[in-house]
């Protein structure tokens, strides 16, 4: 004889269990690892200008690292990238790289770097040095077995340092600055499965900003990013792909006497290997 209070009971939780089941279906799919570390080659093709002002106000001379500094314009940075799908329509990432360079050159005309000038044809030596930390936020508007389509939202924080120096006429003459840069973006992203092990992700991002940061301090510019990529799920817990990034940074930080400048380009193919669990 069967018992009410369990058929009762079975009725009650079968839909709990079906949902829960629905719930967990998702990280099985090809898209849908829960965690992802994943480490990237990221081969940069670099283009870097930057000038900084007087502390009167006298515009600083624009400086291209590549071509005035003998900067290498070519770099493959190593970017190591934790992802975390929450839930099925929630995902985090974060990721984090470093990119030091060093060169020498001659100087063509006279250069102005804040308020230290360095004469015409005086070798010099200079270094930049830039850590780069990213952390995003994206939520599936659409998110099945074969197709995502997300918005996200995301801040790049940048610590940089640059410093040039020269033995002029009168003795070493060298000067130095550092800036941290937080850039706030959002974006769209997708992907498409073609197969359980082979898929394409893709997106784009772009935003303006103009920030107070004290009463003596202000931030403006603007941030542009766009990758695609090919990814193929090779082993059970292990995924392979090649993508191709693009950055653009124009950066503008200063007071009411004058503002400094930093514009930052770099695009390329990553190769890279990434653990899903």
């Amino acid at each position: 004889m069967r018992n009410p209070a369990a058929i009762c009971l079975a009725t009650l939780l079968l839909p709990t269990l079906a949902v829960a089941q629905n719930q967990s279906d998702w990280s099985d799919w090809t898209m849908g690892a829960r965690y992802t570390v994943r480490l990237e080659l990221f081969h940069a093709a670099l283009d870097t200008q930057l000038r900084i002002d007087s502390s009167d106000g006298t515009p600083g001379t624009p400086v291209d690292f590549e071509q005035n500094l003998g900067m290498s314009d070519s770099e493959t940075l190593p970017t190591l990238i934790f992802e975390w799908r929450v839930a099925k329509k929630h995902r985090l990432s974060l990721g984090y790289y470093e990119l030091n360079r060093s060169g020498s050159a001659i100087t063509g005309t006279i250069t102005r770097f804040g308020d230290i000038e360095f004469e015409a044809n005086l070798p010099v030596s200079s270094f930049m040095d830039m850590d780069v930390a990213t952390v995003a936020y994206s939520y599936s508007l659409l998110f099945d077995e074969r197709r995502e389509f997300a918005i996200s939202a995301g801040l790049t924080l940048m610590d940089i340092r640059f410093g040039i120096v020269g033995n002029g006429s009168q003795g070493v003459i060298e000067a130095e600055t550092s800036l941290d840069v937080p850039l706030p973006a959002i974006g769209l992203t997708g992907g498409y499965a073609f197969t359980d092990k082979l898929y394409f992700r893709g997106g784009a991002g772009y935003f303006s900003f103009d920030l107070a940061l004290s009463n003596e301090k202000d931030l403006r510019g603007s941030i542009a990013a766009a990758m695609a990529g090919v990814y193929h799920n090779t082993f059970r817990h292990v995924r392979f792909g090649l993508a191709y990034y693009y950055f653009d940074v124009d950066v503008d930080w200063g007071n009411a006497s004058g503002f400094n400048s930093l514009q930052y380009t770099y695009h390329g193919p990553a190769l890279s290997v990434a653990a899903t669990f």
